[in-house]
């Protein structure tokens, strides 16, 4: 069974894994300073290009001036750095090596920027034609080259970063509520490719419920995932605190086999159950039952850590709960949400949550009673400031470019990046799940 649960998860995994690009942490600072210039190949100076720090000590982010300077001044402590670059329009770049003291600052670190290609079109639903808002598109071509984009209200969309001239894989990334859907396109360099529209089938829907045996306690974090024969079709869904799932993306019409796996217990657990599903409609109540030790009784701890100078989310802060009454942890997901759902007895807790730049904050006394749930522990962290960074800046240029940009914000090309880095740490611990069995 271990192998048609690893097909399973390749196959969902394999568009993920490929639109990871090459930042490993974006929008984060402890504080040393870089500075320098982005250039293009023919010295254009390039204006709001986003500059990314990292390193294992921090990392820091910057964005160009109308002349291509940047300065990285917050987030970087005494460390080596790899310093990249991303701009729609544009391929990534990156220096690697970049030495970091606080209290001084690197000077000269500039990049040099080559024009990408470009794609764009739009995404339906085929039944009513109507647009599809929000659904992320991929693009990519052997795992190093590839962006992220996402539809507007209108159902548009455009990928004009990091396509080297080569053929790329188009698809719309596990979108809800639909099947998801590829296409294949030759991209040049410095060109956009127009009318690359994809009408997404309406998906049907699996939903349950995971609990154990003895016991018949909901089950957290149980991976489940639903495939057709010769994984024509297939989704995945992990259960919530109290044991419940929902797969709505990526079902057609057909006879599934539905998996639950759990390895929360040292070692793996699953069993297996058939569902015929019809696109459109939901299948309900395709619940399963797991033979593990029935979880100890604890309290569930909720909250949202963000940025306490921008009310941004941070994603993949590390939250933690330790009183008298036990011990939880949790990472924030791409919202800067957390859930400690085992290991909570109750009684009092202090309460910990730390991210990469960030400086640490706890909070007292925070009161946590069994089967009930403790909401809205939440967390505002404040940047590592200045005084504790280095330096790190340079200037940013490249060709002038010919493809029309969709003025992204700095957020929403962050956000792109924190996707791929949160898919490729989701893949990892997945597979890591997996591989006993």
């Amino acid at each position: 069974m271990s192998k048609h649960k690893l097909a399973v998860e390749a196959m969902i995994f394999a568009i993920l894994l490929a639109s990871v690009v090459q930042i490993s942490a974006v929008g984060i600072s402890i504080s040393s300073r870089f500075s320098g210039t982005v250039y293009a190949a023919s010295g254009v100076p390039i204006a709001n290009a986003i500059v990314v720090a990292s390193g294992p000590a921090g990392s820091g982010y910057a964005t160009t001036s109308s002349s291509g300077q940047y300065t990285i001044d917050k987030g970087i402590p005494t460390g080596t750095y790899t310093v990249n670059v991303i701009k729609e329009g544009y391929l990534n770049a990156q220096i690697t090596g970049v030495q970091v003291t606080v209290g001084s600052e690197t000077t000269g670190t500039n990049l040099i920027l080559s024009l990408s290609g470009g794609i764009s079109g739009r995404v339906t639903d085929s039944a009513s034609g109507l647009s599809l808002q929000n659904i992320v598109i991929t693009a990519f071509t052997g795992g190093t080259f590839g962006w992220t984009g996402f539809t507007d209200s209108n159902g548009n969309y455009n990928i004009a970063t990091n396509l080297a001239t080569g053929t790329y894989n188009v698809s719309a990334l596990m979108p809800e509520g639909h099947i998801t859907k590829s296409t294949t396109v030759a991209v040049t360099a410095g060109t956009q490719i127009t009318g690359i529209n994809l009408a997404l089938n309406p998906s049907g829907i699996i939903s349950g419920r995971i609990t154990v045996t003895p016991g018949g306690a909901g089950l957290a974090n149980v991976t489940i995932t639903a495939y057709a024969e010769q994984y024509i079709y297939n989704g995945y869904a992990q259960t919530n605190a109290t044991g419940y799932y929902r797969i709505g993306s990526g079902l057609g019409t057909g006879d599934y086999t539905v998996m639950a796996i759990y390895s929360g217990g040292g070692i793996p657990s699953f069993s297996s159950i058939n569902a015929t599903v019809t696109a459109g409609v939901e299948t309900s109540n395709v619940n399963l039952q797991l033979a593990v030790s029935p979880p100890t009784p604890s309290g569930i701890m909720t909250g949202k850590v963000t940025d306490a100078s921008s009310s941004k989310s941070i994603a993949d802060a590390h939250v933690v709960a330790s009183g008298p009454g036990g011990y939880g942890q949790a990472d924030t997901d791409s919202n800067g949400d957390y859930v400690i759902s085992s290991g909570l007895g109750t009684g009092a807790y202090t309460v910990t949550a730390s991210a990469t730049g960030y400086q640490q904050q706890n909070r007292t006394s925070v009161s946590v009673t069994v089967s009930q749930t403790a909401a809205n522990i939440d967390f505002q962290l404040s940047l590592i400031p200045p005084a504790q960074s280095g330096r790190i800046s340079g200037t940013v240029t490249g060709d002038s470019n010919a493809i029309p940009e969709l003025q992204y914000p700095v957020a929403m090309l962050l956000v792109a990046a924190s996707i791929a880095v949160v898919i490729m740490k989701s893949l990892d611990k997945r597979t890591k799940r997996l591989h006993p069995c």
